[in-house]
């Protein structure tokens, strides 16, 4: 185990203490004395040497002297201190130094603020150099937990679990699962999810099948209002078949009637479809006669559908054109919005050249530390050096600017290209735009041939088709009169309203029959859903005991590495359910409840278990130590501070 062992501490000006150096014993070392003579400070001094912070993680928190309430200045304010650290020796200091600057035109010095410088070993290294190098001997958060009995159980209950977990280790859900059966067939049922994943899914479950079973009485109420009251059945089946006899002998008397009225329909029925055959041949013919009078004006007007083809071309091309055209335009635009950018930018670099070229040295030529005058050699270093800059910043801005002008350059050329692409454009235009009004004029002049009107009467096959439609026309015969059976058809709709009013009743019996199966299926869905929801419940139990055992086993393995204090991890609800908390105990009290030397004690025995677990133990500051008689043993230096009525610091 390393060990970290403080040998000495140095304290000049820091909080109120002009200059004291305190030898510390290897083992135990007491500094007593009245309340307000800097024992304390000795813990500060400590702590901020090796962080630059106080025991209450305060950074450079009133480290310097004051004096009527003032700060001190324009002295040295530090700490040094002289470790052991496995034997080897190590001296270390850092000073908390007041930067003062002289302005320019002024007398006197004024306090600008501070900085923080260290020493490793006498040897000057920057504060980062410092801190990695203190790291490497221990980490800042465990060197507060180690050195300081009240410091862990002050931090947040979480961190504080946090950090058992860590000196317990892990424990598996595989291990607590080997002790019971049930356990195990609940982890082979989770695999692959988290118990509280697994145990929020059944949950939900749960919540949604009880959900689900609540609706099933009141869908059951809810069918028997629905189910229709029950009749005498047989009786409306007789009554049925009944009736339909009577329909079928009224159906019979129809048919016949309307036999002999078919035959005589049949007759005039065949000199229609003639007729209207003949209709149709003469509708042909006029269709044909129509079809050739079009082909013949299609034909006729040949030349002037090309004529109209290639003026709709030549418009497409000068569209093209004039696009094109446009698009020279806007590149111009372009192009020489950009000249205009860069010969603005070329302007600005000028100004910038000549107002850098005009600047003269300002340099200082007194020391803004001392105040004396520096050396003619250091101001003539310092114009020099100033002169190259200047002359190094004027030639990078003139060589800025060339680039300026090789890009305006670039920017004409551009223009030029596209301007001659643009009059060629126009060239092509004017050419199109002569042979469209060429083809227009071609167009004008080309006469259009109409369609034909077509007259049926000219056509001879039209007019004898006509001749025949009008002799079968003359034989249709226009009586209608027949046999009738509007009494018969009256009577058998009566019947027929009779026979649906019976069908609609006999159907209340397939609807009952569906309402005691639906009554039937919810009634056992609803048993399936409870013996599901029970299931659940059981699973619920399995993992509420497994977290039980968990947590029991936790606490077992974390309260086995300390022998003052134990620690209650989880609180249950009256559900039975845990919540996370972090409570230290001694003697079964919490650690806020017992007396003083219980705390110190216990803060002892946490102190002890965390120097085993990271390897390493540091001194140990114990602040009211006349309040415990004894402590428990421990391999770290022990820095008692004790508070006498004596009006200076005793150290032993």
């Amino acid at each position: 185990m390393k060990k970290v062992t403080l040998k000495s501490l140095t304290l000049v000006n820091f909080k109120g203490e002009k200059e004291r150096t305190t030898v510390f014993n290897a083992d135990v070392t007491t500094i007593s004395g009245g309340n307000g003579l800097g024992k304390s400070r000795h813990f500060d001094a400590f702590i901020w040497l090796l962080f630059g912070k106080d025991s209450q993680d305060r950074k450079d928190y009133e480290v310097k002297t004051r004096v009527n309430g003032e700060e001190l200045h324009k002295v040295e304010c530090s700490v040094t201190g002289i470790l052991d650290v496995d034997g080897q020796e190590l001296t270390l200091k850092r000073a908390f130094v007041e930067d003062w600057v002289k302005p320019r035109g002024q007398v006197e010095q004024r306090y600008k603020g501070n900085h923080t410088e260290c020493w490793w070993n006498e040897t000057p290294v920057n504060v980062s150099e410092f801190d990695k190098r203190v790291h490497e001997i221990v980490d800042s958060n465990v060197f507060k937990m180690i050195t300081n009995p009240a410091f862990f159980v002050g931090m947040n209950w979480k961190l504080q679990r946090e950090q058992l977990f860590q000196l317990a280790g892990t424990i598996t859900d595989v291990e607590i699962a080997s002790s019971n059966p049930d356990f195990a067939l609940l982890l082979d049922k989770i695999s692959g999810k988290s118990l509280a994943d697994f145990k929020a899914e059944i949950a939900a479950r749960k919540k949604r099948l009880k959900n689900e079973l609540n609706q099933v009485q009141p869908r059951i109420d809810q069918t028997y209002k629905m189910i229709p009251e029950t009749e005498d059945f047989a009786a409306l089946e007789s009554k049925l078949a009944d009736i339909d006899k009577e329909i079928a002998s009224i159906d019979e008397m129809i048919a016949d009637a309307n036999a002999a009225i078919r035959k005589s329909y049949e007759a005039e029925q065949e000199k229609q479809g003639k007729m209207n055959a003949l209709k149709a041949e003469c509708q042909q013919i006029i269709f044909d006669a129509q079809t050739a009078a079009k082909d013949k004006a299609f034909e006729a007007n040949a030349n002037r559908r090309e004529l109209e083809s290639q003026i709709k071309v030549k418009k497409s091309e000068i569209e093209a054109v004039k696009r094109e055209m446009q698009l020279g335009k806007s590149e111009i635009d372009r192009h020489n919005a950009e000249i205009e950018k860069l010969v603005a930018e070329q302007k600005r670099l000028r100004d910038e050249w000549y107002n850098e070229n005009a600047k003269r040295y300002q340099g200082e030529t007194i020391c803004p530390h001392c105040g004396q005058e520096l050396p003619q050699s250091m101001i003539d270093e310092a114009q020099s050096i100033f002169t190259k800059a200047q002359a190094e910043k004027c030639n990078g801005i003139t060589a800025k600017g060339k680039e300026v002008g090789e890009k305006i350059a670039t920017q004409h050329g551009c223009i030029n290209q596209v301007e001659n692409g643009y009059n060629e454009a126009e060239t092509r235009l004017n050419a199109l735009q002569s042979e469209l009004d060429g083809l227009k004029t071609d167009l004008d002049s080309t006469t259009v041939a109409e369609v034909a009107t077509v007259t049926p009467e000219t056509i001879p096959a039209w007019v004898e088709k006509q001749k025949q439609i009008s002799e079968i026309q003359s034989t249709i015969s226009t009586d209608n009169s027949g046999i009738d059976t509007s009494e018969m058809q009256t009577k058998k709709k009566g019947l027929n309203e009779i026979r649906s009013e019976i069908v609609a009743r006999l159907g209340k019996r397939d609807t009952i029959e569906r309402g005691k199966r639906e009554i039937a299926r919810l009634e056992s869905d609803g048993k399936n859903l409870a013996q599901q929801i029970a299931d659940i419940e059981r699973e619920e139990y399995t993992i509420q005991e497994f977290n039980k055992t968990k947590i029991g086993e936790c606490e077992k393995r974390i309260n086995s590495l300390f022998k003052v204090v134990s620690f209650r991890l989880f609180e249950y609800t009256l559900d039975g359910n845990p919540n996370e908390v972090c409570v230290p105990l001694v003697g079964g009290v919490p650690y806020g409840s017992t007396n003083t030397a219980g705390k110190v004690n216990a803060g002892l025995d946490i102190i002890n278990a965390l120097c085993r677990f990271y390897g390493i133990c540091a001194p140990i500051f114990i602040d009211n130590r006349e309040s415990v008689n004894e402590i428990i043993e421990t391999e770290s230096q022990i820095i008692n501070l004790v508070v006498t009525n004596d009006n200076k610091l005793t150290i032993k």
